[in-house]
């Protein structure tokens, strides 16, 4: 198979001090035990099978027909009560949720015209032609400004994405796209991050691979996501490196993406890809993020009839994988 490498050193876009948020308030509000649905079949079920076994031994000890279908009008009674309690409790719920992504889309929408007017003006007064009429500290604070704000919009794109992967309207536009130059395209942009930490990126591809039907922004999004990871989590002093290899997989495209980083503790594998969810280790390196990153990556990869999945060991590194149809009739969710 004909492959190539590239061997590049790669940067961060700056060091950001994003406030950690692991879970919504929302999602910490747990209902009742007894409101819970699952908690409500079980009982449903457990209380139909006692009712029976009961009838079962009435009507072994009595003759009188009677009792009989009195002990079966009974199990079809509390049958039908907690059924009917079950599906107002799953309505309850399906309302709250969907209030919930609602708001959140709304919310984000009206968000997004104040912080590009502040961009505007931020970008605006940061031209040099206007720096010359700024101090010093008249031009840190605008630069802070515009650091934040650009923290915020790409915070509420992400849950603008979120509400559309739970609304199940995720947007997709495929065309036909030379992976392997935007994933060139993304390392470069990354290249003096990457520097920073005096960490060495690494490309090896197949020149085999054909054009993908995919949106090439969305799946632009998925890879540098993973490389920002990759890069945040991998300390310098450990010669740190992260490397991308590019290739076929029978009748699938394959990505993958390793770093000899902090790694993902086994009891945090399970909770990797669940919104807000950061690993108990990259918490304590006080690094920036919301815990979306991997959460959307995966929703992208899933719409475009893919998977995602990693491999990790605490201490030693990670390496995330994502699959892709080589060719797609049609995308979606």
């Amino acid at each position: 198979m004909d492959k190539s490498t590239e061997n590049s050193t790669l940067p961060l876009k700056g060091t950001e001090t994003f406030p950690s948020a692991t879970k919504l308030s929302s999602e910490m509000e747990k209902p009742k035990f007894w409101e819970n649905p699952t908690f409500l079949f079980v009982l449903m079920g457990v209380l139909t099978m006692v009712v029976m076994i009961s009838t079962y031994f009435i009507a072994q000890r009595y003759d009188d027909p009677m009792i009989v279908i009195a002990s079966v009008s009974i199990v079809a009674g509390i049958t039908t009560l907690i059924g009917g309690i079950t599906i107002k409790t799953i309505d309850q719920l399906s309302q709250a949720n969907r209030m919930k992504t609602e708001f959140v889309s709304i919310a984000s929408h009206q968000l997004r015209t104040p912080l590009s007017i502040i961009k505007w003006y931020a970008e605006f007064l940061l031209k040099p032609e206007k720096q010359k009429n700024l101090t010093p500290e008249q031009l840190g604070y605008i630069k802070t400004i515009n650091q934040a704000n650009l923290r915020m919009i790409r915070l509420v794109n992400d849950l603008l994405d979120i509400s559309r992967v739970e609304s199940g309207k995720i947007q997709i536009q495929p065309e036909m796209t030379n992976i392997i130059e935007l994933t060139k395209n993304i390392i470069a942009e990354n290249h003096t991050l990457a520097d920073q930490k005096k960490i060495k990126l690494q490309l090896k591809y197949d020149n085999t691979i054909p054009l993908l039907l995919v949106d090439p922004k969305r799946i632009a999004m998925v890879i540098e996501n993973l490389l920002s990871n990759g890069i945040k989590y991998t300390r310098h002093d450990r010669h740190g490196v992260v490397s991308t290899e590019l290739s076929k997989d029978g009748n699938k495209f394959l990505f993958s993406m390793a770093d000899n980083g902090v790694g993902i503790p086994a009891s945090d594998h399970k909770n990797i890809f669940k919104k807000f969810f950061r690993a108990n280790n990259t918490m304590r390196l006080k690094t920036s993020g919301t815990g979306l990153g991997l959460f959307i990556a995966k929703a992208i990869v899933e719409s475009h009839k893919g998977k995602m999945w990693f491999v990790s060991k605490e201490n030693e590194g990670t390496t995330f994988y994502f699959n892709l149809p080589l060719k797609q009739k049609k995308l979606g969710v």
